[in-house]
C-alpha cells in the first residue's frame, strides 16, 4: 500500500531521494554505494528501507540489470528534479548573502537570436524589480533547451516552436504560453537580382547556394517544408551554422540565400547588408512562447517571468 503524503514529509529524506537518484544514474548498486561512500549492503538495505517507506518497489532486477518499475520512474524522476531544486535553492540563498535582498534566481533557456533580438527588455524587466531577479541565461538549440527544462536544470524557456515541437512533448507535463507569432523570411546577399523580383518561386530558390542553420533546428524544418510543400526537393546547404545570426551574416558576406526570422533579419536589412526576397508564397510562421513544467507553473520565478513577457509585450517588445 502506497504511503499517505503526511508519512512521507515526516520519513523521507533529500539523502533516500538522492540514493534512489545515484542508482538511477549508475545503474548498478554497486556503482552508486561507491559514488556515495556505501557499502553495497548498506545500499541495499536503505534502498529496501525507501521501497518498505513508500509501498512499492523503485528498482528490479532483470536480465539487463536494474530497471525501473512504472512507480519507481515516476519516484526516480520527482527525485531528480528536487535535488535540482534544492541546488537551486541554496543558488538564491547564495545570491541573496552576495546582494543583500535578491528574491530569486531564474534559470531561463533560449536561442541565442532571441537572447539578443526579444530578451533585454524582459530581462530589463526582472532586473528592475525591487527586490530584483537575478538571471541565468543559456544559449542553446530548441532540443537541448527542452530536455534541460524536462530534468530540472531550467526553470523556463522562452523559444519558437511549432505544432510538431509540442507533439513531440506530448505526456511530458510541459506547460506552452502563446506570446506572438513570429513570422520567417527569405534573404539574400546583397544586390542579388532576386530581391529585385516581384514573386519569387521556391523552384527559382532551389538553384541558389543556401546557407541553412544546423539540423534539427526549427528554422531548418520550416526551409525545407516550404521547399517540399511546393514540390521541390531541399537544396544542399553550400554552408551550415549553428543559428539563424550567423547565418545573415553568412548571407551579408555573400556566401548564400538563407531562411531567418523576422525579427533577425530587421537590422541587416535595414542596414542594407542583405535584401529581403519576395516570395510568390511566403514561409509559415512560428510561434513565439514561454514554456515551463506544468509542476512550475505557480512557481514565483516562472510568474515573475511570465509578468515581464507580457509586459514587456503590451508595450510592443516583443513584436
Amino acid at each position: 500500500m502506497a504511503a499517505s503524503a503526511s508519512h512521507l514529509l515526516a520519513r523521507l529524506r533529500f539523502r533516500h531521494l538522492q540514493l534512489v537518484a545515484e542508482v538511477e544514474r549508475t545503474g548498478s548498486l554497486t556503482r552508486a554505494a561507491e559514488a556515495l561512500n556505501l557499502t553495497q549492503p548498506a545500499l541495499s538495505k536503505a534502498l529496501k528501507e525507501i521501497e518498505d517507506m513508500l509501498g512499492f518497489e523503485v528498482f528490479q532486477r532483470g536480465a539487463r540489470g536494474l530497471q525501473k518499475t512504472p512507480q519507481g520512474a515516476v519516484l526516480v524522476n520527482g527525485a531528480s528534479l528536487l535535488l535540482r531544486e534544492l541546488a537551486h535553492v541554496q543558488l538564491e540563498a547564495d545570491a541573496a548573502g552576495a546582494g543583500g535582498d535578491l528574491r530569486a534566481v531564474l534559470r531561463l533557456g533560449t536561442s541565442a537570436f532571441l537572447a539578443v533580438g526579444i530578451l533585454p527588455p524582459v530581462i530589463a524587466r526582472l532586473t528592475d524589480l525591487v527586490p530584483p531577479v537575478a538571471v541565468r541565461l543559456r544559449e542553446d538549440n530548441v532540443p537541448r533547451l527542452f530536455e534541460a527544462l524536462l530534468i530540472g536544470d531550467l526553470d523556463a524557456l522562452v523559444t519558437l516552436y511549432n505544432a510538431d515541437v509540442m507533439a513531440s512533448t506530448a505526456g511530458r507535463e510541459v506547460q506552452f504560453e502563446k506570446i506572438s507569432e513570429e513570422r520567417y523570411v527569405v534573404i539574400a546577399p546583397p544586390g542579388h537580382r532576386l530581391a529585385r523580383t516581384r514573386a519569387v518561386t521556391w523552384q527559382r530558390l532551389a538553384e541558389e547556394p543556401w546557407v541553412l542553420t544546423l539540423k534539427p533546428s526549427l528554422a531548418r524544418v520550416f526551409v525545407e517544408d516550404s521547399f517540399r510543400r511546393h514540390g521541390v526537393a531541399p537544396p544542399s546547404p553550400i554552408c551550415e551554422t549553428e543559428g539563424p545570426l550567423t547565418a545573415a551574416r553568412m548571407v551579408a558576406a555573400g556566401v548564400g540565400f538563407s531562411s531567418v526570422p523576422q525579427s533577425t533579419a530587421e537590422e541587416p536589412l535595414r542596414n542594407k547588408a542583405v535584401n529581403l526576397v519576395r516570395m510568390e508564397t511566403p514561409q509559415q510562421s512560428a510561434t513565439l512562447g514561454l514554456v515551463y513544467r506544468t509542476a512550475a507553473a505557480a512557481h514565483p520565478r516562472v510568474a515573475l517571468l511570465r509578468q515581464a513577457l507580457f509586459g514587456a509585450a503590451h508595450k510592443g517588445e516583443p513584436r
